[in-house]
């Protein structure tokens, strides 16, 4: 993750009158405000004689009068990378071992794909990235590394989103699920997908401040409200036809409990941000204290849902048989 910068490290063109009462109007309001920085550095630059994008260089010493926060989220990374990088890759290796075999990719399978690639790619960075915050300090790779956290904060909320409502229409619309269970419409949505993490991707990457702010919070807030909904009408359908609680059969009550699973990974990976990020500013009082005691150590609950998903997927595959020696 990037750090903040101090207002004296900016660099711009004096604001008119208009820019400066536009400011006054929106300073009590912290994600107004960061959006607020991009229409100004945008417009400067436009009415100056060059054109383009104001660059800012990162003080990479900015949060260490906060290291608790900082190490917290440092040494959670890691942990992350340990456990959940192996995972994604074990992930892609059986489905590559499947596809290998002749055997079709289910609609399912499709989206654990494209999660696993994204889980991977985000993972790895973690390493490298750590490195370069600590030690190294070179900004354009820390603006990279900023851009890659797209992958978790956009690309695989949305993918949890989608085969969630894929499985909704499997179990509670059987019928018109098969009629349409060509993949055509998961790769049109996968590839809708991987537009939006790219977008977010470059967007982070020349103003990281977005990244702090509700920008990534309404991913989150989106696809909580679809997984909820679709996970909460999946388990109350599976445990209604069945004639009774005692009698559900062994690959239902299975299924539910993998569903159950999910959602509570995918509610404590997301809701905790969008809590934080809502009374976090207020609390803190400044933008600087925010980032480094709230919204940068908040970003591991995101980062424990790529770790955590991947481990449940292989648990429920049957990859990690010595997990199951108690049962």
């Amino acid at each position: 993750m990037l750090d903040v910068i101090p207002a004296k490290a900016q660099v711009g063109l004096p604001c008119t009158q208009p820019q400066i009462n536009f400011l006054k109007d929106f300073n009590h309001q912290a994600s107004s405000t960061m959006l607020l920085e991009l229409y100004l550095r945008y417009s400067l630059v436009r009415n100056s004689s060059t054109y383009g994008f104001v660059w800012e260089k990162f003080d990479f010493g900015t949060c260490t009068h906060f290291e608790r926060g900082r190490s917290t989220w440092a040494c959670l990374s890691l942990l992350c990378f340990a456990v959940g990088f192996p995972a994604s890759l074990l992930i892609l290796w059986a489905m590559f071992q499947t596809h290998r075999r002749g055997a079709p990719f289910s609609p399912n399978d499709f989206f654990i794909l494209n999660l696993s690639i994204m889980d991977a790619i985000f993972l790895a960075f973690i390493p490298p990235g750590l490195l370069n915050h600590y030690f190294i300090h070179t900004w354009p790779f820390e603006a990279l590394w900023n851009s890659v956290y797209a992958f978790n904060t956009c690309g695989r909320p949305f993918l949890m989103a989608c085969m969630c409502f894929d499985c909704y229409l499997a179990v509670v619309h059987p019928i018109f699920y098969h009629k349409r269970k060509s993949l055509t419409p998961r790769v049109v949505s996968a590839a809708i997908i991987w537009s939006l993490t790219a977008a977010n991707g470059i967007i982070y990457f020349l103003f990281y401040r977005l990244y702090f702010s509700f920008f990534p919070v309404a991913t989150f807030v989106i696809s909580l409200v679809i997984i909820g909904l679709c996970d909460g009408v999946i388990i109350y359908s599976l445990v209604k036809s069945g004639p009774g609680r005692r009698n559900i059969h062994p690959q239902k009550q299975r299924a539910i409990q993998t569903l159950v699973y999910s959602l509570a990974t995918t509610t404590l990976s997301y809701l905790p941000p969008v809590i934080l990020y809502s009374i976090g500013m207020p609390l803190t009082g400044t933008f600087e204290l925010f980032v480094c005691t709230i919204a940068l150590p908040i970003t591991i609950t995101a980062t424990i849902g790529s770790t955590v998903m991947p481990v449940l997927y292989l648990y429920n595959a049957g990859k990690l048989n010595w997990a199951k020696i108690r049962s």
